[in-house]
């Protein structure tokens, strides 16, 4: 485990372009996620050429180490007192060993994820001592993969001679195995969907502590056991803070998804959703006018992927199958059919009536101070909506701005929550209930 994120990794070697081997440099930053290849290609190799994105560049540390590059794209390109170029590839990512195409497992170590999985290695059960204990390792079918949970436990405190300071830490471990081999980018999908959910359920960023490839055909033999070798994987993703969430605040924990194949393909359709919601706190510097568009498109699209085939006709016959005889349906039919949806010209479902569908849900009361007090709530939100991405100077008044917008954000931020993690089979509404009576104080 890498202590000073922060500090550059330089690797020297020799690196094949276009059949021609020439020296060069990675240089690695895990903070900020960058790797660059810099290679100097002199002229007595040929005219100079233009590079575009390389898919793969294969290179040899003086070392002797061999490894490979991917996802590569010339960002300069410069002639140097006519004899030489300089070139620079940003890079995706590397892994350290011979070239392959294709692999069976990824195994990820996580920062940020050991007390969402509930997991641990260390009995804790009498606080007079610390010891090892037996720990089950749930396993789920997601994404056409094998996807275990486990952990890594490295403990200075059992070891002899033991130090006088000593460290205890433990990960969370991720495995994505397959029994056909696969390339490199479709672990590193699901492994990015596996952090965006948890990330989304902690209200907080996971970091990857380090990661490993493996080819189940490359090992040695122990004894009678087959010890798989690693191959160490390096990906351009920066650290990002960690605010150390209570667990109190999570919306679930790993051992409350359902391991059914239902759960898959609702994972599959909130993969954007996720990505849209963890603007909330993955991107320090990111405006809050952006975080509140992110949120609203992001509730835009779960309401068009999980409801109705987004289609307006299922939508309107699903308004009157359910609110018809209810005592209230003249408001309901008012903010769910307006004139503006039910406009023979317009076929598809607007905004404003997806927000006040979600807001009303089952008329349960859940969110009623948004739909039932404020009957116009929505139609602000859209408005908000429409002035920060096409202006005008009718919309500005009707926009809300500093804490209405923070507030705002909150609302939906619940609104979202709420929807969620009923789509994985998970029921928030006492939790919700309370964190929106918060508000009203």
């Amino acid at each position: 485990m890498w202590e000073n994120i922060d500090t550059d990794r330089h690797y020297l070697g020799e690196f094949t372009l276009d059949n021609e081997t020439l020296q060069g440099e990675i240089i690695y930053n895990k903070e900020n996620g960058n790797i660059v290849l810099h290679i100097q290609r002199q002229f007595s190799h040929g005219p100079g050429k233009n590079y575009g994105r390389i898919p793969l560049i294969l290179g040899t540390l003086h070392s002797g180490a061999a490894l490979s590059l991917y996802q590569n794209k010339c960002i300069s390109n410069n002639t140097r007192l006519f004899e030489y170029q300089e070139l620079v590839f940003q890079v995706g990512y590397i892994i350290l060993g011979q070239s392959q195409e294709t692999y069976n497992q990824l195994i990820c170590v996580f920062e940020n994820g050991l007390l969402w999985s509930r997991l641990s290695q260390i009995d804790v059960s009498d606080f007079s001592t610390i010891k090892h204990k037996s720990m089950d390792e749930p396993v789920y079918h997601w994404f056409d993969a094998k996807i275990t949970f486990t952990t890594d436990l490295t403990n200075g405190l059992l070891s002899f001679p033991r130090k006088e300071v000593s460290r205890v830490v433990e990960r969370l471990v991720v495995k994505i195995e397959t029994d056909e081999k696969r390339p490199p980018f479709f672990f590193l999908s699901i492994r990015d969907k596996i952090m965006a959910l948890i990330s989304f359920a902690i209200k907080d960023n996971v970091n990857i502590e380090e990661q490993f490839v493996v080819d189940f055909d490359d090992y040695e033999m122990l004894g009678e056991h087959k010890h798989y070798r690693r191959k160490s994987l390096l990906t351009s993703e920066p650290y990002s803070t960690i605010h150390n969430t209570s667990p109190h605040d999570y919306s679930f924990f790993l051992p409350q998804l359902s391991t059914s194949d239902d759960t898959q393909a609702t994972l599959t359709k909130l993969t954007p959703v996720f990505n849209l919601y963890l603007s909330l706190f993955k991107y320090k510097d990111m405006p809050i006018e952006m975080v509140f568009l992110n949120i609203v498109q992001a509730l835009e699209t779960f309401h068009a992927r999980f409801f109705y085939d987004d289609n307006k006709e299922k939508y309107i016959e699903s308004v009157f199958q359910r609110f018809e005889k209810d005592a209230n349906y003249d408001q309901i039919k008012q903010l769910l059919l307006n004139d503006t949806q039910m406009d023979k010209n317009c076929n598809y479902i607007i905004l404003v009536s997806r927000l006040n569908d979600l807001l009303i849900g089952k008329n349960n009361g859940l969110f009623s101070d948004y739909y039932a007090v404020n009957n116009t709530y929505a139609q602000s939100i859209a408005d908000t909506r429409h002035y920060y991405t096409h202006y005008g100077k009718s919309k500005e008044n009707k926009a809300f701005k500093g804490d209405e917008l923070l507030n705002a954000i909150h609302v939906l931020r619940l609104l979202l929550d709420y929807y969620i993690c009923q789509s994985i089979g998970l029921d928030i509404e006492e939790k919700t209930r309370s964190q929106l009576s918060l508000l009203r104080t």
